[in-house]
């Protein structure tokens, strides 16, 4: 009896153990970094060569844990300059065990499904971030983006987690992307909570929403339009940070925009700013008004164009 609560002990102990490390540490582990995926021609990205100069520059130095998001673990450089994100492929994946035990057939059918949806969640995530380099780099500060396993890069970062742990990270090995750092929304406009600094703080509102409505005139929506959270500022210009968000359909047109995307925009911005900045409340709601008049006069034109074309043509 003793020997039996010992061992239950003991292994109590050890759950324990790796539970706690499993919460200081985010969860961040070279396994939940690994990709089992095999080599997709699709997630090839040629490198200009101005970024390969910053790349070099950047893995020249080690990682300190920064943040965990819903995709990826987020380090930053020790100059501070660049964000090293390496992505959760823990979540998309199943555990060895459900994977390869036999099933009935209708929950192996359900296995199945589930694997699809979850290999589509890595073909949206990595088509997102192909978009952001190849159609938004200025606008999303991304210079490297390395999705498919390599044999060229022959390098080891360090990085160390969230406790202070040193880990040797072989860079072929593991998908990762690197951004130029950016000063968050948050951050950026509370910096700029002074009378004389509230002419700055609205056009960076102004900068922010016309960025969403370029976005949307391109043909992409953003599946978590958070102004505040995803976005942040370089030399005061607008970057989208989270590059995992972008989204082509044709179902969500620049009229998804008008009709859907900006009210969602609206309801994460105002709510934060008439808590933490007010004074500029007002301003982003006129920005908002007037991005939705500017699109009823475009309606409005296009219908008096139509119905002169059709007047035109009845005469001749």
């Amino acid at each position: 009896m003793k020997k039996l609560l010992y061992s239950i002990l003991i292994l109590g102990g050890i759950f324990g153990v790796m539970r706690l490390s499993h919460t200081l540490t985010d969860g961040f582990a070279l396994a939940s970094i690994t990709s089992t995926l095999p080599h997709n021609p699709a997630w090839e990205v040629t490198i200009e060569e101005e970024d390969v100069e910053i790349f070099r520059r950047a893995i020249s130095q080690p990682y300190r844990y920064l943040d965990s998001g819903s995709q990826s673990y987020v380090f930053i450089s020790e100059d501070g300059h660049y964000i090293l994100k390496f992505f959760k492929h823990k979540r998309w994946r199943l555990n060895p065990l459900l994977s390869r035990i036999p099933l009935p057939a209708s929950l192996d059918a359900k296995r199945e499904r589930w694997k699809a949806k979850k290999l589509e969640t890595v073909n949206s995530t990595f088509s997102s971030c192909i978009v952001s380099y190849e159609q938004f780099k200025e606008e999303t500060a991304l210079f490297y983006l390395h999705l498919n396993p390599t044999s060229h890069l022959n390098r080891s970062l360090i990085v160390r987690d969230r406790i202070g742990i040193k880990h040797h990270i072989a860079l072929d090995s593991i998908p990762f992307l690197l951004q130029k750092r950016a000063i968050t929304t948050d951050t950026y406009l509370l910096s700029l909570k002074n009378p004389d600094q509230l002419e700055k703080a609205k056009r960076a509102i102004t900068a922010l929403l016309n960025f969403t409505l370029m976005r949307a005139q391109k043909g992409y929506s953003d599946k978590d339009p958070h102004l505040i959270r995803n976005f942040g500022f370089i030399d005061d210009q607008v970057v989208e940070i989270d590059v995992g968000g972008f989204h082509r359909d044709p179902k969500k047109d620049l009229n998804y925009f008008y009709k859907r995307e900006i009210f969602r925009i609206q309801k994460k911005l105002l709510p934060w700013l008439n808590t933490h900045y007010p004074e500029l409340s007002p301003h982003a709601e006129a920005q908002i008004q007037e991005i939705l008049e500017n699109r009823k006069l475009l309606i409005t034109n296009d219908i008096n164009s139509n119905m002169f074309i059709e007047l035109k043509g009845s005469i001749l």
